[in-house]
């Protein structure tokens, strides 16, 4: 008797240790605990250490208020030029509503990849191929905003979706690989192309300045040359100017003797030839026997006449 009340004292400790530690919640930092009393919902318990009382209210659900990736499963999609791609993406979302998220739908998570798979399919097959390979950010900002519209009921806040990759068809991938490789060599044709324009302009325009500078180099050449012809003859002037003045200041007192000079140095040249024969007027030869040189040689030849 005394062993059965030993072991029925124990169990009661046992159960009122246990009961006791059930009382106790401890609820970490970036989560939220869900409260009911009797299968009611009682309220949020925020983190921190809490005490509940047993089998009336228990916490039925912790939940995690952090940001949480979540990766979606890869997904067949038709775009509108009837290419079949492959795309797979990761939705980054967080709980705002604790009630809507727990209460009013059974899995808000499953609802929101549902959603986003579906939009996904809208938003692709409305874009043909090429649109879709190059306008990732485009799709990205367009689901995003999709998205936030509809997943508000169900407790939750997309904050961020990514395209992770898209594939195509072996076949359809050759085929844009020979369209690129074209590309490419077009590309590079056209900068080849580009290249030897470039140096041909640039082989003109430098062309065109030698030329330039040759055509100045020869018009500065042509000015000097001018200047100096026409220094040389102003230069030439002056002196028969200056020459002329001489002569004219010497012809003021000497006119007639000046003369006279010339009609002997005429003369003499007349006289040269062996069949020339000067007739001149008495008048003349006497005045010729003005010049000093003259009426010596008169004088002489008289007398050797008288003589």
């Amino acid at each position: 008797m005394g062993i059965f009340i030993s072991i029925l004292v124990i169990l009661v400790l046992v159960i009122v240790a246990v009961t006791l530690f059930s009382s106790f919640a401890l609820i970490h930092t970036g989560e939220v605990g869900i409260l009911e009393r009797l299968g009611v919902y009682v309220k949020t318990l925020d983190p921190g250490f809490h005490l509940v009382i047993p089998f009336i209210y228990h916490i039925t659900e912790i939940v995690n208020m952090k940001q949480i990736p979540l990766k979606v499963a890869e997904q067949e999609v038709i775009t509108k030029d009837n290419v079949v791609v492959m795309i797979s993406e990761t939705i980054k979302y967080h709980i705002t509503d604790v009630n809507a998220y727990v209460y009013k739908n059974k899995d808000s998570v499953l609802s929101m990849v549902q959603d986003t798979r579906a939009q996904l399919r809208g938003i692709i097959g409305n874009m043909d191929l090429n649109d879709v390979l190059n306008g990732t950010e485009r799709i990205n900002q367009t689901l995003f905003e999709q998205l936030s519209e509809v997943t508000a009921g169900y407790g939750l806040n997309v904050d961020r979706v990514n395209i992770d990759s898209i594939q195509v068809a072996h076949d359809i991938q050759e085929s844009m690989n020979k369209l690129l490789r074209a590309s490419r060599e077009k590309e590079a044709n056209i900068m080849e192309a580009e290249g030897l324009k470039a140096a041909a302009i640039r082989k003109a325009e430098g062309l065109k300045e030698a030329n330039i500078l040759e055509a100045e180099a020869n018009k500065q050449t042509q000015i000097l040359e001018a200047e100096g012809k026409a220094q040389s003859e102003r230069t030439i002037a002056e002196a028969v100017k200056d020459q002329i003045n001489l002569i004219n200041a010497s012809l003021v007192n000497n006119g007639e003797l000046y003369l006279q000079y010339k009609n002997i140095e005429a003369m003499e040249h007349i006289a040269d030839g062996q069949n020339n024969t000067i007739v001149l007027p008495n008048k003349s030869i006497d005045s010729l026997g003005n010049l000093p040189a003259i009426g010596a040689l008169v004088q002489k030849e008289s007398t050797k006449h008288s003589n």
